[in-house]
C-alpha cells in the first residue's frame, strides 16, 4: 500500500489541460444527448391517446405511429452515445497505460492499481455527466420551436422527472468505470508487455460471420415473420421484433469493423505505393480498434441518411390531406439525423485530437529523423482515410440491405439517390473538419525541443 500511495501522484498525473478535457467533452455529449433523446421519445409516449370508443381523428390518429418512430429513433442514436461515453472511459485509460504498469512492477498489486485507475476515470464522467445534463437543459427551450405537425411540445414536455437525471449520471460514471476496468486486462495480465508496448492484435472473423447471420435473419424474419406472428400478435409486435434487428445491425457494426479495417491495413500496409500511406496503414493495423472508434459516428450518421431514404420514400406515398403525419415525420427524420451529426462531430474530433496527443512522442521521433511535418500530414490523413472509406461502404451496404428488407427491393427514385449521395459528401467533409482540428498539434509536437 506504501509504495502505491508514494505511486499515486504518477497515476493521477495531469496530462495537460487539452488531454484532460477530452474524455471530459465525450462524456458530456454522451449524457446530453442520451437525456435529450430519451425526453423526446417520453413526450411523443406522453402524447397517446387514452382508449376511445369511436375512431381516432387529427393528433390523436398519426400519434400512436409518431411514436414508434420515435422508439426506432431511439434506438438509432442511444447505443451510439453510450458507445461514445464507453469510448472517453478507454481514452482516459489508454493515456495512463504505461503508467499503471510501471506502478505494478515497483509493487502495486493489480487490485490496488485497478482502484486507482477505475476512481480518476469514474470523477471525469462524473464531470462530464453533470455538464452534460447542464447541456442538455440548455437546449430543451429551442427544441420547443421545432415544428412537427401537432401541437407544440413545451419545455415541460421535453424534460424527463427529475429523478431520472441522478440516474442518468449514476449510469453514465458505471458504464465509464466498467469500461476502465474491462481496459484493464492487459495491464493486469502483462504489465510488462504494455510498458513495452508490444501488444499483438488479433481479430477475429467471427465478428463479420456474426453480423451477417444477424442480417440473414433479418431478411427472413421479414419475409416469413408476418406469417408466424399474425395468428400470435398484431402489428406492434412484428414493428417491435424489426426495430430489435434494426437496432443490433447499427450496433453491429461496431463488432464487424474493427476487422474490417485490420484486414484492409495489413493488405495496403503490404502494396502501399508510398511511404506516407505505408506507416498510417501500418498504425491502422496496430490498433484497428481505434481506427474504427474515429469513423464509428460517421458510419452511424450515413446509416441515419439511409433510413432517411426510407423515410422520404413513405412520404412520397402519403396523401396530400395527411400534411400532419408529413411535417411529423419530415422534421423528425432532420432532427435525428442532426443529432448523429453531432454525435459524429464530437466522436471523431475527440478520437483524433486524442491520437495526435498519444503519437506525440513518435512525431517527434520521425522529424528528428528526416521526416517533414507535410508527410507526417500525409501520413494521418492516410490513416483516417482508410476507415473513412471502408465505414461510408459498410454504411451504404447497410442502409441498402436495410431498405431491401423493408420495402423488398432496391429504390429507384433519383432523388432519394442524390439526397443519399449529398449526405454522403457532408459526412466526409465533417471528418475532413475534425482531421484538420487536430492538425496544428502535429506541427507543434513535431518541432517540440525534446
Amino acid at each position: 500500500m506504501t509504495a502505491l500511495l508514494s505511486a499515486a501522484p504518477l497515476l493521477l498525473r495531469r496530462r495537460g489541460a487539452l488531454a484532460d478535457v477530452l474524455p471530459v467533452i465525450a462524456f458530456a455529449a454522451a449524457t446530453a444527448i442520451t437525456a435529450t433523446v430519451l425526453g423526446g421519445a417520453a413526450a411523443f409516449v406522453g402524447r397517446l391517446p387514452a382508449q376511445a370508443d369511436g375512431p381516432l381523428t387529427g393528433e390523436a390518429s398519426v400519434m400512436p405511429f409518431l411514436v414508434m418512430c420515435a422508439i426506432v429513433a431511439s434506438v438509432l442514436l442511444i447505443p451510439s452515445a453510450v458507445g461514445l461515453g464507453g469510448s472517453a472511459a478507454r481514452l482516459s485509460l489508454a493515456r495512463r497505460e504505461k503508467d499503471l504498469a510501471t506502478t505494478r512492477l515497483v509493487g502495486g498489486t493489480s487490485g490496488q492499481v485497478g482502484t486507482v485507475a477505475v476512481l480518476d476515470v469514474a470523477a471525469q464522467a462524473l464531470l462530464g455527466a453533470l455538464c452534460g445534463v447542464v447541456l442538455h437543459l440548455a437546449v430543451t427551450p429551442p427544441l420547443t420551436a421545432l415544428d412537427f405537425g401537432i401541437a407544440p411540445f413545451t419545455v415541460a414536455d421535453l424534460l424527463m422527472p427529475w429523478w431520472v437525471y441522478p440516474l442518468l449520471v449514476v449510469a453514465m460514471v458505471v458504464l465509464a468505470a466498467g469500461s476502465a476496468a474491462v481496459s484493464l486486462t492487459g495491464v493486469v495480465l502483462s504489465p510488462l508487455g504494455v510498458a513495452r508496448d508490444s501488444r499483438v492484435v488479433r481479430m477475429s472473423v467471427l465478428r463479420v460471420v456474426l453480423w451477417a447471420l444477424l442480417i440473414l435473419g433479418f431478411f427472413g424474419f421479414m419475409q416469413v415473420g408476418g406469417t408466424l406472428l399474425g395468428g400470435v400478435a398484431d402489428g406492434m409486435v412484428m414493428v417491435a421484433v424489426m426495430v430489435v434487428f434494426i437496432g443490433a445491425i447499427v450496433a453491429g457494426m461496431n463488432v464487424v469493423g474493427p476487422f474490417i479495417v485490420w484486414a484492409t491495413a495489413l493488405l495496403v500496409a503490404r502494396t502501399a505505393p508510398t511511404p506516407s500511406l505505408l506507416v498510417g496503414a501500418r498504425r491502422l493495423a496496430a490498433d484497428p480498434r481505434a481506427g474504427w472508434r474515429a469513423v464509428s459516428g460517421i458510419t452511424f450518421a450515413l446509416v441515419i441518411a439511409g433510413f432517411l431514404t426510407v423515410l422520404s420514400l413513405l412520404t412520397r406515398e402519403m396523401s396530400a390531406e395527411d400534411a400532419m403525419m408529413s411535417a411529423a415525420m419530415s422534421t423528425g427524420g432532420v432532427l435525428t439525423l442532426g443529432i448523429a451529426a453531432v454525435l459524429a462531430a464530437v466522436s471523431t474530433g475527440v478520437t483524433q485530437t486524442a491520437r495526435v496527443i498519444d503519437q506525440a512522442p513518435v512525431l517527434r521521433a520521425q522529424h528528428i529523423a528526416g521526416a517533414e511535418v507535410g508527410q507526417l500530414h500525409r501520413a494521418r490523413i492516410a490513416e483516417i482515410s482508410l476507415p473513412v472509406l471502408l465505414s461510408s461502404v459498410l454504411a451504404t451496404l447497410t442502409a441498402l440491405l436495410v431498405v431491401m428488407a423493408v420495402l423488398g427491393g432496391a429504390p429507384s427514385d433519383p432523388l432519394v439517390a442524390l439526397q443519399y449521395l449529398l449526405s454522403v459528401v457532408a459526412a466526409y467533409a465533417l471528418v475532413i473538419a475534425a482531421v484538420l482540428v487536430g492538425s496544428p498539434l502535429v506541427r507543434r509536437y513535431a518541432r517540440r525541443a525534446a
